[in-house]
C-alpha cells in the first residue's frame, strides 16, 4: 500500500512537472509571437513614410481584428477545450478554419478593391492581405492545436519560423528596392503565411472532406458563445477609444493607448499562463482540486510579472520613456500608478477565465465578459469626462476591478455546483452532448449496457 502511494506521489510529481513546462513553452511561445509583432511595428515606423506607416497601422489592426475576433474565438479556442479534436482530427479543424479565413479573405480583398477608388496604396495592401489570410489563420490556428495537443514545442517552431523569415525578408528586401508599404505588408504577412506551411507538415495536409464548415457545426454550441465574448473585448478597443476621443480629444485616446502598450509584457505572460491551464484543465478533465491547482499556479506566475512590471514603471528613466514612446511619454507618467494598479488587477484573477473555458463554461464566461465590456467602456467614457486620460483610466481600473470580482464570483459558483464530467448512459446523450458530433453520439448509442 505504501509503495502503490509513493508511486502515485511520484505519477502527481510527474504530471506536476509536465505541466509547468508546458506552461514555460506556451510563455515562450507568446514571447516570441509579441516580440515578432513588435519588431514588424516598429521597423515600419523607422522605414515608412508618416501616411504609410498609418495605413499599415491600419492593416495590423484589421488582421488581429479578423483573427482575434473570427478566427481565434471560433476555432483557436474551441479546439483548445477539445483536445480530442486536436488529436484525433486536426485536419478537420484546419479545414474548417481554412473555409472561414477565406471568406474573411475575400471581404478583405473586396475591401481593398473599394478603397481602390479613393486610396491605391491602402486598397493594394489590403488585397494583398485578403489573399494571405488563410495561411495566416493556418498559422494561429496550428499553434492552439498544438497547445491542445499538449505539444506547445510545435507552436514555438511556427512562431520561430516566422520571426526569422521576418527579419530575414526585412534585411533582404530593401537589398533589391525600396522597402514601401506593399513590401512591408510581404515582409509580414508572406513570411506568416509561409510558416503557416509549416502547420500541414506537422498536421496533416486537409483532405476534401476536411475542407468544410462541419467541424465548426458540430462545436456550434461551444463556439458562437466564444465569438460573442472575443467580440465584445475588440468592442472595447474600438467604441472606447471612439468615445473617449468624442468626450476629451485625441490626447486622451493617445495617452491612453500608450498607457495600454506599457501593460503588454504582464498581459503577454497572463495571456500565456492562462492558456497552458485552459488547456491543461480541458484535456486532463481535471477535477475541482486539480482544476485550482492548474489556476494558481497561472495567478503566481501572473502576480510575480505583474509586480515586477510595476516596480519598472516607477524605474524607467525618463530618457527611456521619450525613446520608447516619443511625444507621448509625458502624457503617460501621470498614469504610471494607474497602470501598475491595471497589471496587478488582471493577474489577480489570472487563470480564472482559463479554467472556466477549460470546463466548457462558456455561457458564464459569455455573460461575464459582455459585462466586463459595458464597465469597461462605461468606466473609461465616464472617467475621460471627468479628468481626460487620468480619469479615463481610473474609470477602466474601477469597472475591471468590479470585473475581477465578477469572474471570482462565477469560478466559486462553479466549484459550488458539484458539476462533473459526463458520463452518458447507453443511447442516453448527456448534457455536453451538444458539443457532440453526430458520429460520437451514434457511437455512444451503439455502445452495449454493461
Amino acid at each position: 500500500m505504501a509503495e502503490t502511494g509513493l508511486m502515485a506521489s511520484d505519477d502527481a510529481a510527474t504530471g506536476a512537472g509536465a505541466a509547468r513546462r508546458r506552461m514555460s513553452a506556451v510563455t515562450i511561445d507568446n514571447i516570441i509571437f509579441s516580440v515578432s509583432s513588435l519588431v514588424v511595428f516598429l521597423w515600419a515606423a523607422k522605414v515608412l513614410e508618416p501616411v504609410d506607416f498609418g495605413r499599415f497601422a491600419l492593416i495590423l489592426l484589421t488582421y488581429v481584428f479578423v483573427q482575434g475576433s473570427v478566427v481565434r474565438s471560433l476555432v483557436s479556442w474551441t479546439v483548445m477545450v477539445h483536445p480530442e479534436d486536436a488529436d484525433g482530427r486536426p485536419r478537420a479543424v484546419l479545414g474548417s478554419a481554412l473555409i472561414l479565413s477565406l471568406g474573411a479573405g475575400l471581404l478583405c480583398v473586396a475591401a481593398g478593391a473599394a478603397l481602390m477608388l479613393g486610396d491605391q496604396g491602402m486598397g493594394r495592401a489590403m488585397i494583398l492581405v485578403g489573399v494571405m489570410l488563410p495561411l495566416l489563420a493556418v498559422e494561429e490556428v496550428g499553434r492552439f492545436i498544438a497547445f491542445a495537443q499538449a505539444r506547445p514545442s510545435r507552436a514555438i517552431v511556427l512562431d520561430v519560423l516566422w520571426l526569422v523569415l521576418t527579419v530575414v525578408a526585412l534585411v533582404a528586401i530593401p537589398v533589391f528596392t525600396d522597402l514601401d508599404l506593399m513590401w512591408m505588408v510581404v515582409a509580414w504577412g508572406g513570411t506568416g503565411a509561409l510558416a503557416g506551411l509549416w502547420v500541414f507538415a506537422q498536421q496533416g495536409i486537409p483532405r476534401g472532406h476536411d475542407i468544410s464548415l462541419s467541424w465548426l457545426k458540430e462545436r456550434w454550441h461551444f463556439s458562437w458563445r466564444s465569438l460573442v465574448a472575443a467580440s465584445s473585448s475588440a468592442t472595447v478597443a474600438l467604441f472606447g477609444a471612439g468615445l473617449v476621443a468624442v468626450v476629451s480629444g485625441p490626447l486622451a485616446v493617445a495617452a491612453v493607448r500608450a498607457a495600454l502598450l506599457l501593460e503588454r509584457p504582464s498581459t503577454t505572460v497572463q495571456m500565456a499562463v492562462a492558456t497552458s491551464a485552459g488547456a491543461e484543465i480541458a484535456r486532463e478533465r481535471s477535477d475541482n482540486a486539480g482544476l485550482l491547482v492548474h489556476q494558481r499556479r497561472a495567478m503566481i506566475v501572473s502576480v510575480a510579472v505583474a509586480a515586477l512590471n510595476f516596480g519598472v514603471l516607477f524605474l524607467i528613466p525618463d530618457k527611456v520613456g521619450k525613446l520608447i514612446l516619443g511625444d507621448v511619454w509625458p502624457l503617460v507618467t501621470p498614469l504610471l500608478l494607474i497602470i501598475g494598479l491595471r497589471v496587478l488587477a488582471m493577474a489577480m484573477q489570472s487563470g480564472v477565465r482559463a479554467a472556466l473555458m477549460g470546463r466548457k463554461q462558456i455561457s458564464q464566461v459569455m455573460k461575464i465578459d459582455i459585462a466586463g465590456t459595458v464597465l469597461s467602456i462605461v468606466g473609461f467614457v465616464i472617467g475621460a469626462g471627468i479628468g481626460d486620460a487620468k480619469g479615463a483610466m481610473w474609470g477602466s481600473l474601477i469597472g475591471l476591478s468590479i470585473t475581477v470580482a465578477g469572474w471570482w464570483w462565477a469560478l466559486m459558483s462553479h466549484l459550488r455546483s458539484g458539476w462533473t464530467y459526463p458520463e452518458p448512459a447507453a443511447g442516453e446523450p448527456d448534457d455536453g452532448a451538444e458539443d457532440l458530433s453526430i458520429e460520437e453520439i451514434e457511437a455512444i448509442a451503439e455502445r452495449p449496457v454493461s
